[in-house]
């Protein structure tokens, strides 16, 4: 019997034994030879660390799974838990490749502490939406696809560092659950204003008095632009409708205003104080913070969402903070040469504003959603279309006879308009969905009908449901508000011929365009108007400097030297925009900076502000912007040739 005992002993010591592997247990330094670098080195003595060197690329580090003796199939395990401490903010990927195809897994660091991360495998599957884990940003795209089945290289990888910057390894762990990530080292490093604590600048506050003095330093210039009251070319009149519409001017499309001008939208993104992406989620992470503010409005959600900005601009506006505040903040935009107030912005600040405004519509929805496309809703019912009715008339008819207003946005970059990668397709994951749906009907009843055409309908199906989605909501909007703009859905990424095609609907063609040359792809450009027949608005555009806590996540398609290269950004993007004959418009995401702990939704966290989190603008971009804005409609108009010194990224 004590024999037999001793055998299921063993046994069991065996089986938890495989129940997790620590590979860099497993690793010896001679196999550091094997490791593939580029522009980095390595050191392992019990951790491993890896040096990203400063460089104009990027910087990897690529283990070869079998030649270091690590095991190759790791399908029988959930995750990867991992134990890292960083000297800089820089992100890093993680990421594991096979088949000639590599997946990477987003690490985002708070450098000089030690954090548990976690990097669960069902994060590479087709239908995971792309959330953060806690306690920082870890991502994976949900088109980033992965079997663990032959895992041939572990890839650790920096995009343009800004720095020299280590990443140690403690242990790098198979497990065959998924535990929750951590912070281990518990120290603040946010401090009472919002600023990040372990860097000094010249505009940075540390006591009351210091913001007093740059607050009182903080003034307008009153300055001037050769635009009609509304922000139009003052130099021509042409035909007036009392709202927005678009024409083509000697083969330039522009906006023309309610009163018959030329009109070039310069948008600001997220006007509002009562903005999530100006805040961060304090759950399990109170420790990080030297002092939060009191309950109260920079509390957005009770115990959980702070806006160090709202804290603020509370102290520096006292009471009645609110409406100082927003006559502020229109009187800022206007003196830095902004026209419109764009996207996620206060609906009820952009009314009361003055200045014309666009903005999104919600509502698309149906109680039967499909994972994959991600949330895409049953577009076949009547269901949808009774909803999609009553959600235009609850948005439109209201501001259906405002003049300002120029346009509606009737979504953003969906999933289903990307490209992404599938185990299996969409017809296919609908056929094979247990629930009823009409959409589900519908493409039983294309293949029924033409048997013969089966994968030309299913090629073609996600293209058709879109359709139908454009065209409900569109006619939707047209019957309860006659009057303004469809500006369509901002588009992501390069979207392909199909969706331009079907940009015909509507009378603009939006895109986001984040693009590492600073300025958008001219080529580009000229195909979607010319596709779509409409003229191009870009909704989102960006540049974001490296300090004060703010590098994260998409930083490498954003990034540019220091502040000086931030406002010349601006410059190139906006002048290159104006003066190509296709585009009516750029909006600048977005109005203050993100927090260096990140943004609820996906903890972001970059420097896309033109103002910061003591409401304190950005001096260069400020000029540069003025700048610009003074040269909008020579540009536009062929007058004038745009700014040509390209920003320095490194």
């Amino acid at each position: 019997m004590r024999m037999l005992a001793l055998l299921a002993n063993l046994a069991l010591l065996g089986s938890a034994a495989h129940a997790q592997i620590d590979l860099l247990a497993r690793l010896e330094p001679a196999s550091l030879d094997r490791f593939q670098r580029k522009e980095a080195s390595v050191f392992f003595d019990k951790s491993l660390t890896i040096t990203f060197q400063y460089t104009a690329g990027e910087t990897e580090v690529r283990i070869p799974v079998a030649q270091v003796g690590w095991p190759t199939d790791w399908s029988q395990y959930k995750a990867i838990d991992y134990t890292f401490f960083a000297s800089s903010l820089e992100p890093v990927a993680i990421g594991f490749s096979a088949r000639g195809q590599t997946k990477l897994f987003i690490t985002e660091p708070l450098p000089g502490i030690r954090i548990r991360g976690v990097i669960p495998f069902d994060a590479f599957t087709q239908t995971r939406e792309m959330t953060p884990l806690r306690p920082l940003g870890f991502k994976v795209w949900p088109q980033r696809l992965f079997s663990f089945d032959r895992v041939e290289e572990v890839v650790f990888r920096m995009r343009y560092p800004n720095q020299p910057s280590q990443f140690t390894l403690y242990n790098f762990t198979l497990v065959k659950d998924v535990p929750k990530d951590d912070i281990i080292d518990r120290k603040p490093l946010i401090d009472r204003y919002g600023q990040w604590i372990a860097e000094n600048w010249p505009d940075k506050a540390h006591n009351d008095a210091d913001l007093r003095r740059l607050w009182e330093a903080d003034r307008l210039e009153g300055a001037r632009f050769p635009f009609c009251p509304l922000g139009g070319d003052e130099s021509r009149t042409l035909r007036a409708t009392g709202f927005f519409r678009t024409e083509k001017i000697d083969g330039r499309w522009v906006l023309i205003d309610p009163h018959g001008h030329p009109f070039y939208s310069a948008g600001m993104d997220l006007v509002g104080w009562d903005q999530g992406s100006f805040a961060t989620d304090v759950t399990g992470r109170r420790f990080l913070f030297e002092e939060l503010p009191p309950p109260g409005p920079a509390w957005l959600t009770p115990g959980r969402h702070v806006s160090f900005y709202v804290a603020n601009i509370m102290k520096r506006f006292g009471e009645g903070w609110q409406e100082k505040w927003e006559r502020h903040i229109i009187a800022r935009l206007k003196d830095w040469g902004f026209n419109t107030i764009a996207n996620w912005s206060d609906q009820d600040l952009a009314t009361r504003s003055g200045m014309p405004y666009v903005l999104p519509l919600y509502g698309w929805t149906t109680r039967k959603t499909f994972p994959f496309p991600y949330d895409f809703p049953d577009v076949f019912s009547k269901e949808f279309e009774a909803n999609v009715d009553a959600a235009a008339k609850r948005q439109c008819e209201p501001l259906k006879n405002d003049p300002n207003l120029i346009g509606w946005f009737i979504g953003n970059e969906p999933h289903w308009a990307r490209s992404f990668g599938a185990l299996k397709s969409w017809p296919d994951m609908l056929l094979d969905d247990p629930e009823p749906s009409a959409t589900k009907d519908k493409l039983k009843a294309l293949l029924a009908e033409n048997p013969s055409e089966a994968e030309r309908i299913k090629s073609e199906f996600l293209y058709t449901c879109a359709r139908q989605y454009f065209e409900t909501i569109t006619r939707a909007i047209r019957k309860h508000d006659p009057n303004h703009l469809v500006l369509g859905i901002r588009f992501a990424e390069r979207p392909n011929r199909r969706w331009a095609e079907m940009s015909a609907l509507f009378d603009v063609f939006s895109i986001n365009i984040y693009s590492t040359s600073f300025a958008p792809d001219p080529e580009m450009v000229r195909e979607y108007a010319e596709v779509s027949g409409r003229p191009v608005m870009i909704g989102e555009f960006t540049a974001a400097a490296p300090g004060r806590g703010l590098q994260g996540l998409f930083y490498f398609g954003h990034k540019v030297r220091d502040q000086a290269e931030r406002a010349k950004a601006y410059r190139y993007y906006v002048e290159k925009a104006a003066a190509d004959p296709n585009i009516i418009g750029t909006h600048w995401f977005q109005m203050v900076d993100d927090l260096p702990t990140g943004r609820p939704s996906d903890q972001e966290r970059l420097n896309y502000g033109f103002i910061n989190v003591l409401d304190l603008p950005y001096p260069d971009l400020v000029r540069a912007a003025r700048q610009t804005h003074r040269r909008l409609y020579d540009l536009k108009f062929g007058r004038t040739q745009p700014f040509s010194e390209k920003p320095r990224w490194n």
